[in-house]
Order: C-alpha cells, then structure tokens, then sequence
C-alpha cells in the first residue's frame, strides 16, 4: 500500500504540464516566508523600546550665562553624565561645572582682573509652580573634590570652596599664581545634582 502510494507521487510529479504548476506553488510559499519574516523582523523593532531619564528633560546648556565684576567673558560649560538613581533607573545628572577663560591678572584701573577675587555661582531652575530660584547647596550635592588645570599640567586639587544655602563660593589664587599659566581650568564636581537647569550667574566680589 505505502510502494503504491508513492509510484502514485512520482507518476503525478513526472507530467510535463504539472510541472509549471508546482514551481507557482513553490514560489508562493516562499513570498509568504517573506511576508513573514518581515513581520517578525518589524515586530522585533515595534517592541524594542529604551527608555532613558524616565522621559524627564534634560535641560542642560539653555538659557542665559550671567557674568558680572572683574571680567566679561568667562567660559561656564555645565555637563552631565548619565547614572543609575535610587530606584536603579538610567538618570542624567550634573556632573560638573567647569570655568575657563579667566582673567588671573590683578585688578586693573578699568576694574578688570580676578586674581584674589570670590565667585560666587548659582545655578537656577524652573520649580513645579514654574518660579525660577536657585538649587540649594542640599540638592547640589557640590563634591568635596574641586580641581583646576592648568594648560600643560594635570589638575590640581583645591579646597577653598564652600556651599552657603544656595551660593557656591570659592577665592581666586592671586596673579603670582598662575604666573606660567595663563587658562587655568576651574572645575567644580557635583554628586548627583539635578540637570535640569535654566541658567547660571557668576559673580565675583572682593
């Protein structure tokens, strides 16, 4: 019974005009494993989904620089780096505030120059009643680690920095200082301190 089955087979596969027929099935089959891989492949994309900051904003670098007293044209680049928060979700925070551009000389006549000066920083943001104030040092996390670099040598530490309610200060070196460097590098370190920022004011006192 099974021999006579299969000479039935061979006898239907062997006539010429079947022959067409069984390659437009052929071909079928194959736009159909096509169709279907497309679909897995497009379904593959459609559920791939990553989601960074827990759809916060990230509103870094917007919003107006503020520089007042012994110079008008410092550099303050706020920058984030992204890490796991409490709950262990991928979150961008600000890392570090770094200053360049600054004039080490002493005060001149026209009132330029920062050796020996204090800056004082304050970073703003946009609260839930949409009032714009300044973080405080509480929610800044400033790292005690405070570093400044110099053109050709590696940082260095400095400690003369402190935190008063929401006011980051700290003193310039006098002009002596930085005698054979003249772009020092100012670097303040953050702990987890929101990224969400409006603007930044600097302003230096004696």
């Amino acid at each position: 019974m099974k021999v006579g089955a299969t000479m039935e087979i061979l006898r239907f596969d062997s006539q010429e005009p079947k022959a067409p027929r069984r390659k437009k099935s052929s071909r079928g089959l194959l736009m159909v494993g096509l169709v279907a891989t497309l679909f897995g492949i497009s379904s593959a994309f459609a559920s791939s989904t990553i989601t960074i900051n827990t759809d916060n904003k990230v509103n870094l670098g917007q919003g107006v620089v503020k520089v007042s007293g012994c110079d008008t044209s410092i550099n303050v680049v706020p920058t984030t780096a992204m890490s796991l928060n409490e709950a262990g979700t991928p979150t961008f925070y600000l890392d570090k505030v770094v200053l360049s551009n600054i004039d080490t000389q002493t005060t001149n006549s026209e009132g330029y120059g920062c050796a020996e000066k204090t800056f004082d920083i304050q970073i703003f943001h946009e609260d839930t009643d949409h009032v714009t104030k300044p973080y405080l040092c509480s929610a800044l996390e400033v790292h005690s680690s405070f570093t400044v670099g110099y053109d050709t040598d590696p940082e260095t530490l400095i400690s003369s920095k402190s935190c008063s309610v929401d006011k980051i200060s700290f003193t310039m070196p006098s002009q002596a200082t930085f005698a054979s460097h003249t772009n020092p590098i100012f670097t303040l370190h953050f702990d987890h301190a929101p990224s969400d920022i409006n603007y930044i004011t600097l302003v230096s006192r004696s």
